[in-house]
């Protein structure tokens, strides 16, 4: 966010349905009010080297993906140009 912005960092459980206050999943959300996300993009954004910044790698989100991917769990984006991103991380507890 160059100009500012609010960055949001939020966390839930969610339970499994077949056992009644069992929770087995977190979820991490961040969100931040920045320029957003081109649709076109937003598919290739965890591929390695894919980058729309002057400077970088293109290997942050694409390591990231595996990190996660790794312990079971699954990382979301949505973006609107403009208005800024939501990743949504899940996790196995």
């Amino acid at each position: 966010m160059p100009n500012g912005g609010k960055l949001t960092i939020d966390s839930s459980l969610r339970g499994n349905a077949n056992e009644k206050n069992k929770n087995d999943t977190i979820i991490i959300e961040i969100a931040d009010t920045g320029c957003g996300i081109d649709a076109k993009d937003l598919p290739h954004i965890f591929d390695p080297f894919f980058t729309k910044k002057d400077h970088g790698t293109g290997l942050g989100l694409s390591i990231t993906h595996e990190i996660i991917k790794n312990h079971n769990g699954r990382i979301l984006a949505e973006s609107e140009l403009g208005k800024g991103t939501v990743f949504r991380i899940e996790l196995p507890i």
